[in-house]
């Protein structure tokens, strides 16, 4: 009996550090990045300020025609998420996926299905006062 009730304590504890861990895990992408991805005609920067709520993201994309709303996911080091601008006079939606690794991510941008290109960002430096 004392052996089953260790048993079932530990199982209970281990699975609580998992769900701590990658709790821990996906909070970290929360906060202000710096970005790039590639396009036919060059090198697009972007800033992006992401929101973590289990594996739910929000954000914003900054741009300087206009802040567009985030929407994605985070589970474990994997990030996806996505956000619609207007492109000649037409909605595009931009999907980006890919791997997180520290304070850097980067992975293939979609851009409405029609072409794929690389993409990276790094977590933005603190601005010092």
């Amino acid at each position: 009996m004392k052996r089953v009730l260790l048993s079932t304590l530990f199982t209970i504890c281990f699975a609580l550090v998992a769900v701590c861990i990658s709790n821990a895990q996906n909070s970290s992408v929360a906060g202000e990045w710096d970005g790039a991805f590639n396009t036919p005609g060059g090198t697009r920067p972007f800033k992006f300020v992401l929101e973590v709520d289990g594996e739910k993201l929000t954000g914003t994309a900054k741009r300087s025609s206009g802040d567009v709303p985030i929407k994605g996911t985070i589970k474990g080091d994997a990030i996806e998420f996505s956000y619609t601008i207007n492109y000649g006079g037409n909605d595009l939606t931009m999907t980006f996926s890919g791997k997180v690794s520290g304070d850097k991510m980067g992975g293939v941008v979609t851009f409405g299905g029609q072409a794929e290109e690389a993409w990276s960002a790094e977590r933005a430096k603190a601005e010092k006062p």
